[in-house]
């Protein structure tokens, strides 16, 4: 769609769209049987003063998630600025009162990577469960709001996917020491407590406080049918990309290695990969109790039968996928 690869891009009637900010206009103008997202006209200073404000946050967000501690006090002051502008919003949770507006689509994709970079990168909480204390309450309130709207929930992301996906745009974040813990968590590795794996059933609520659960899915059974559906759905896709974890970078490399289009899988794991993934299925549907012993024997046989070496390249294959 877009000759140099960059994303965001939409092509709307012939016409290609590169930015964001143009495409929601575009948007806007050219779908306007809709309830319109524009500021009302007795809005419209506040709205352009806002989105200067947005501006200035993304602004402090960069320099202190690329650069070093300097950076905090400047970017905490401008996001109280922002919890500011929402306490004194009239009427409702948004930033122009209680119906949303293209000011909070524009601020949404910014204030959502910051959630989950701040606390990776910085151990910097801002957003936390509801009825949880916290220094932000208004911010909290405002993703409450955001995640009660269909087309938000439909576009949100989660912490590690964010977590993951900034480094290479940005060509890297600055990690400092207080926010350990909390990428240890969110990468599925512990605990904040560090009694057990972040990712192991049953899952802690809100990933042990550091991430808001959605809510809006439904209950935990209803979450892990869906999981079951997209691999089931997926699966041939996602054994081969699982079996990259054992396979051979690509050339040339790419700062992004989950998203290495060149990579080699390796075709030797695929069959033992794909049985463990359909335990993997029973297991999210019917409880992790009634899968041991089958996993049990599974790991049994790939290690006698295939050695020590194929056993580990099934595992580092998993890693991979997880």
């Amino acid at each position: 769609m877009q000759p140099s690869g960059a994303i965001p891009v939409a092509i709307i009637d012939g016409t290609t769209y590169n930015q964001s900010n143009d495409i929601m206009y575009a948007l806007e103008s050219l779908f306007s049987d809709h309830k319109s997202l524009s500021p009302r006209k007795e809005d419209r200073a506040k709205a352009q003063e806002l989105l200067r404000l947005e501006r200035q946050i993304f602004s402090a967000w960069m320099y202190w998630l690329t650069g070093s501690p300097q950076y905090r006090d400047n970017f905490i002051a401008v996001l109280l600025t922002v919890e500011g502008e929402l306490k004194a919003s009239q009427g409702g949770d948004f930033f122009l009162g209680k119906d949303v507006s293209i000011v909070d689509f524009m601020f949404a994709p910014f204030l959502e990577r910051m959630t989950a970079s701040m606390v990776f990168f910085k151990g910097f909480q801002i957003r936390v469960a509801r009825g949880e204390p916290t220094d932000f309450p208004a911010i909290n309130s405002w993703f409450d709001a955001m995640e009660e709207l269909a087309s938000y929930q439909l576009t949100k992301s989660d912490f590690y996917t964010h977590c993951w996906d900034l480094p290479p745009q940005l060509g890297g974040s600055s990690h400092e020491d207080s926010g350990e813990p909390f990428e240890r968590a969110i990468n599925g590795e512990r605990t904040l407590d560090g009694t057990r794996g972040s990712w192991e059933l049953p899952l802690l609520p809100h990933n042990g406080g550091i991430e808001p659960d959605w809510e809006w899915v439904g209950d935990e059974a209803v979450a892990r049918r869906e999981a079951t559906e997209r691999l089931s759905y997926n699966h041939n896709n996602i054994v081969k990309f699982a079996a990259r974890g054992a396979g051979k970078k690509g050339i040339p490399s790419y700062s992004a290695p989950l998203a290495d289009p060149n990579a080699i899988s390796n075709e030797a794991v695929v069959a033992s990969i794909d049985a463990v993934l359909r335990l993997v299925a029973v297991a999210m549907l019917e409880g992790v109790d009634c899968c041991e012993e089958e996993i049990s024997k599974l790991a049994e046989k790939l290690v006698t039968l295939g050695g020590k070496g194929f056993s580990s390249d099934v595992v580092a294959s998993l890693g991979y996928l997880r």
